[in-house]
């Protein structure tokens, strides 16, 4: 099936992402018969507020129902069929590529990178479709219609409005998280390679200690061979490439949350050598560690 690369940078959702880095747009009674699969240019969250359909994600579906999140990122392919009936959809559109995500308490935004990565670099086939359930749909939808009402009138103020509204936001979808878990888009289920996902489990926890594979591998009752083709299927990443990937995860945050120096930032993140870390960051990041922290704190 032809798969379609769709923007929506044209009008006022245009003109939201380029100064905000966000626009929502409301879909009443959308209704859609016919599969059209289409890759966004940004990241899209399509909140389902009322009616039920069948998401398509990739090569996976999943029935829809109100409360539901589905979460797709930059070139991902997704369509939603609806009933007869249609189904109110509210659009959230994100360019996490020029505006970073507003921080949230630690312990919510320690969480934040399993539904949407605090940079497009820290993609991988876990968090690149994801979804989650929001118990009190209707009470979140009313502060993204007055975030979008916010964007529509663009009052004196209504940038940090709108970030208030996006930070409100994204911690109901922390909570929810908490409460209800996230569900992962990935090629298998955790349940069917325990093994696998506790090796990932335990790069995500004790990332600044030094592994090798052959232990990871002893770890998960595995052998090598198996374990580096296995980890690969389910995230799309090397065992090591995860690591280095979680490690600068853990650099960025540190980036954003305190003012410590940048090899001491490197050394907790787990990284030895600093010039690899210069190196990794850049190649990762897109910009030095230094050059990330200065465009952090440019956009609070």
């Amino acid at each position: 099936m032809e798969i379609v690369k769709v923007s929506v940078r044209s009008g006022r959702i245009a003109d939201a992402l380029d100064k905000l880095g966000v626009a929502v747009r409301f879909f009443p009674n959308y209704t859609n018969r016919k599969l059209r699969l289409h890759s966004p240019d940004i990241v899209l969250l399509s909140f389902i507020l009322a009616g039920t359909g069948r998401h398509y994600l990739g090569d996976e579906v999943y029935d829809e129902k109100p409360g539901y999140i589905s979460i797709t990122h930059y070139g991902q392919y997704h369509d939603i069929v609806t009933g007869s009936d249609g189904m109110d959809v509210m659009n959230i559109y994100l360019d996490l590529k020029r505006h970073p995500l507003p921080n949230l308490p630690p312990k919510l935004h320690a969480l934040l990178p399993k539904i949407l990565p605090i940079d497009p670099c820290l993609q991988n086939k876990l968090n690149r479709m994801t979804r989650l359930f929001i118990k009190d749909h209707m009470s979140v939808a009313r502060n993204l219609f007055a975030m979008d009402e916010e964007i529509r009138n663009g009052r004196e103020g209504y940038e940090t409005s709108v970030a208030n509204y996006l930070t409100i936001f994204l911690i109901d979808c922390c909570r929810n998280a908490l409460e209800n878990g996230v569900m992962p888009k990935s090629p298998f289920s955790p349940m069917e390679n325990s093994g696998v996902e506790a090796v990932r489990r335990r790069l995500d926890a004790k990332f600044a200690e030094k592994h090798s594979l052959e232990s990871l591998a002893k770890f998960a009752g595995l052998s090598p061979e198996y374990l580096c083709r296995a980890f690969r299927k389910y995230t799309g990443k090397t065992v090591f490439g995860y690591l280095v990937q979680r490690r600068i995860q853990e650099a960025m945050m540190r980036l954003r949350f305190t003012d410590e120096k940048i090899s001491f930032v490197a050394l907790e993140s787990g990284f030895r050598d600093f010039s690899y870390f210069n190196r990794k960051f850049r190649e990762l990041a897109g910009s030095t560690p230094g050059n990330y922290r200065r465009f952090i704190s440019k956009s609070k």
